[in-house]
């Protein structure tokens, strides 16, 4: 149990800290900078928005099954299995989020451009100015990106048991208290039974988690909504 707990958190953490640099860096270039084919990108990214992401599943499994010279695959992706129930299977797909890439893109709208201004009189490059001047005005959403993210990946089960059932080493909780309650294995009863106490209990360790981080960031959520339904 503590591995899998510790599988489900190692992942959350992953997913919170790679795609939240990426939607910060990415939607700091799309507000601030002006390059050519801006808003061609943005519309790029905004359109991938128009199908769920499950819609993708069967063709970025094949790519984690079919990967070069992994789990036994030659150079062209035959022979093996690929990344399949391995750990980059459960770390690689979705890095670059187009939501949350949208939400900091017009958080950073709409904060004036003064600030960076005086900055960069008093010599500030880009990064200090991303890192000192935005992140700071910034607190608000990022509580709800860690808290928004961190709530899908806890619950996320339909990709984790796609490339991960085999391997139990590597399972988080919501495949393991799957696999668990439907098995009979911790009661000896048949697996058509289900055994109601362990069922609420998983369902206790499942939730209490998300409970306490909602509590503990629950002032910078309310802000964060709020400031963005308003601005927006």
């Amino acid at each position: 149990m503590l591995q899998w707990i510790a599988n489900t958190l190692v992942r959350a953490a992953w997913y919170i800290l790679i795609p939240g640099v990426l939607a910060v860096l990415i939607g700091y270039v799309l507000a601030k900078l002006r390059f050519k084919g801006r808003e061609a990108v943005f519309l790029y990214l905004l359109s991938s928005l128009v199908l769920p992401s499950i819609v993708f599943n069967i063709a970025t499994f094949v790519m984690m099954v079919r990967w070069p010279l992994a789990g036994g695959n030659d150079l062209f992706g035959q022979g093996g299995t690929g990344f399949l129930n391995e750990w980059p299977a459960l770390l690689l797909p979705g890095l670059v989020n187009a939501y949350f890439i949208f939400l900091f893109r017009q958080s950073f709208v709409t904060i004036p451009a003064d600030f960076e201004e005086a900055a960069r009189v008093d010599g500030a490059g880009t990064l200090r100015c991303l890192f000192t001047i935005y992140l700071p005005m910034l607190k608000p959403v990022l509580t709800v990106f860690v808290i928004f993210q961190f709530v899908a990946m806890w619950n996320d089960f339909v990709w984790p048991l796609l490339v991960s059932r085999g391997n139990e080493a590597i399972w988080v909780l919501s495949v393991a208290f799957q696999f668990l309650t439907g098995s009979g294995n911790l009661t000896g009863l048949p697996s058509t039974v289900t055994f109601s106490p362990f069922t609420l209990a998983a369902a206790m360790v499942a939730t209490l988690p998300l409970v306490l981080l909602y509590l503990v960031l629950q002032r910078y959520f309310i802000e964060g909504v709020a400031g963005f339904a308003l601005k927006g």
